[in-house]
């Protein structure tokens, strides 16, 4: 070694070292973490969705164990994927909230009965109602006299349970303007189904979308506590209170865990709705966000007038990501196959199709990105499966079982 230069090292962002021999003047570089070419992330088709099945139950089997007296019915229309169905299809005691025929028939194909479903969507389709019938489920939402009508028509005695509207406080998406009747008209209405042959056996509710506030499941039974004790002063027998879904996915901030909603409940439950034997869920983003990421390639980078570098993938706004402009961010993992100096850079990112609203949100990767590198949207697994649309000519994504390409997704966290 002569007087110029020093052994010392080069060190990468895993903290791995590597003998290198560089002047003095120059001690270290670090370098983004690099994914081998080889390695099979790249050999996957973009779009992608990479799902981990495995993943669904391990949420669902969270939530029965936080309820371990409920009925815990995985909402169908957070991911209809038919290998996530089939999972949570196997588990104990395993039950199906649905909202269509469509969702009643994928689940009879899959070998789950009627007496594992129950239908809260309040206004349905009579078609739909049939189909539901035909394959055994008797457990209907209502709001209006409408569907009373609906329901009485096939002559059964089905059990039929009233929407309410409550407060949504600390919900992304309140739910309380479409669906939902204030207690005296709830109570109305259960008198009324009960003349027309229905059973009213209960009570429903949804406080609202990705809810990081658990004691709002508290107020929601303060709130139909007064409907609920009225309709059993007059002679019906409820026993069911279904406290519908809400239960949040963690993206880029914390979360309350379902025994945090578990705990909110339980101090309030019986005083509120006193005989409900039945305490039906819905939990849907807090089953399936989880269990799916999405891959996507960077096709085009550009800097704009306004100073923004944008970054252009071949999956945006029409692939499924529809939440993202009302607050639901995915964290990222930028994949790069050669070593690149940590620079963090600022990047807009945009989908494929020629449409303005196809725009993600501003991410601060840590190095340059090129063409041809790749990107890996964390928990994509809610509301992304069943909305995506080839429109402007662009696929939507591809499903494929992470196990099938020997990938392990929690390889690749989220990083910004």
């Amino acid at each position: 070694m002569n007087g110029s230069t020093v052994d010392t090292r080069v060190i990468d962002a895993n903290l791995s070292y590597l003998p290198f021999t560089r002047p003095t003047h120059q001690a270290f570089t670090i370098n983004y973490p690099t994914i081998p070419a080889g390695h099979p992330i790249w050999q996957v088709p973009t779009p992608a969705l990479m799902m981990t099945p495995r993943k669904a139950v391990t949420n669902y089997q969270t939530i029965q164990r936080a309820f371990p007296d409920a009925i815990v019915g995985y909402t169908v229309k957070s991911n209809p994927n038919p290998m996530l169905l089939d999972a949570i299809s196997r588990v104990e005691d395993s039950w199906f909230e649905v909202a269509s025929r469509a969702e009643v028939e994928a689940l009879h194909k899959l070998g789950v009965n009627g007496d594992r479903i129950f239908y809260s969507n309040p206004v349905k389709q009579i078609s739909h109602i049939q189909t539901a019938v035909k394959h055994g489920v008797r457990l209907f939402a209502f709001d209006s006299e409408s569907e009373i009508d609906k329901l009485a028509a096939f002559d059964l005695p089905l059990e039929v349970y009233v929407r309410m509207t409550v407060p949504h406080t600390g919900a992304l998406w309140p739910l309380t303007h479409k669906f939902g009747v204030e207690p005296h008209r709830a109570v109305e209405l259960m008198k009324l189904a009960q003349e027309r042959g229905l059973r009213p056996v209960g009570m429903s509710f949804h406080v609202g979308s990705q809810c990081i506030r658990p004691e709002t499941w508290a107020d929601a039974l303060r709130a139909v506590a007064p409907a609920w004790a009225e309709a059993r002063s007059q002679g019906i027998d409820l026993d069911l209170i279904d406290m519908g879904g809400g239960f949040p996915a963690q993206y880029t901030g914390p979360v309350p865990k379902p025994t945090d909603v578990a705990k909110a409940v339980n101090r309030v439950l019986h005083e509120c709705v006193p005989g409900a034997r039945r305490l039906l869920l819905e939990p849907g983003r807090g089953v399936s966000a989880t269990t799916t990421d999405m891959v996507l390639e960077v096709t085009g980078i550009a800097d704009r007038p306004d100073g923004q570098t944008w970054l252009y993938l071949d999956g945006g706004v029409f692939s499924g990501l529809y939440e993202i402009p009302d607050g639901i961010r995915p964290s990222v993992r930028p994949i790069v196959s050669e070593p690149r100096p940590i620079n963090m850079t600022t990047y807009r990112l945009a989908g494929p199709t020629c449409d303005s609203v196809d725009t993600l949100f501003e991410m601060r990767s840590p190095c340059e990105l090129k063409v041809g590198d790749r990107l890996v949207l964390k928990n994509c697994g809610s509301y992304v499966y069943g909305v995506g649309s080839p429109f402007n000519g662009f696929p939507v994504p591809e499903v494929y079982e992470s196990s099938e390409w020997t990938i392990d997704m929690d390889e690749f966290t989220g990083m910004c």
